[in-house]
């Protein structure tokens, strides 16, 4: 099925909103950054919570057919109230990333971290990225007149936006076509000492 290019709308850094479709404006070619306020829901999230309790060391990578995801979850995930509730919210996630894209495969990854995964502020070498932190610190990142600052200082410390908990966003990288010289400048945030974030993130795979 060939995917519908979204009406034009003004162009912009950052699109936000709370509906799924926020997601499409990544194809807008202002927009570096789109943004969905998506609600992970409370039985979810307190499967969330016990994460760390049920499995300290949970790491996953994979590569796989979006329709495969919940299965992956199925039988990778520990077991507890809640599990199923948090599957069918990734996989949701995945299906739309793979049809927003027509991808056939996904490179999608979920994992428990304690310290800054990419602590200094760069652009990814990607077409675009999916990030999401469901608990814990989420990503910072730079509009178009902190990224241009930071251009001319990489040493200096920037000021930054961040996105909250629970949003899903697209990040638009150097490898999208026509922004080889763009392309959204962000990092993980700092993790507290004793505290943790659980992050998924999904990428172009073939």
């Amino acid at each position: 099925m060939a995917l519908v290019e979204p009406q034009p709308i003004q162009p912009q850094f950052c699109y936000e909103a709370s509906q799924p479709r926020a997601l499409s404006q990544i194809y807008q070619p202002a927009t570096q950054i789109a943004v969905w306020h998506g609600d992970w829901g409370v039985e979810a999230l307190n499967y969330v919570e016990s994460l760390r309790d049920l499995q300290s060391a949970l790491s996953l990578r994979q590569i796989l057919q979006p329709q495969e995801l919940s299965d992956y979850l199925q039988s990778s995930l520990p077991t507890a109230e809640g599990k199923q509730a948090l599957i069918e919210g990734i996989s949701l996630v995945g299906d739309m990333f793979g049809y927003l894209f027509e991808l056939d495969r996904l490179g999608f990854r979920l994992a428990i971290l304690e310290q800054a995964m990419c602590p200094k502020f760069h652009r990814d070498q990607v077409p675009c990225r999916l990030v999401c932190t469901l608990r814990g610190a989420a990503t910072e990142w730079l509009d178009g007149k902190q990224a241009y600052d930071w251009m001319q200082n990489p040493a200096a410390e920037s000021t930054c936006h961040q996105l909250q908990t629970g949003h899903v966003a697209l990040l638009k990288g150097k490898g999208w076509l026509n922004n080889e010289d763009q392309g959204l400048v962000h990092r993980s945030p700092q993790v507290k000492k004793g505290d943790w974030r659980l992050f998924f993130s999904m990428d172009f795979a073939h």
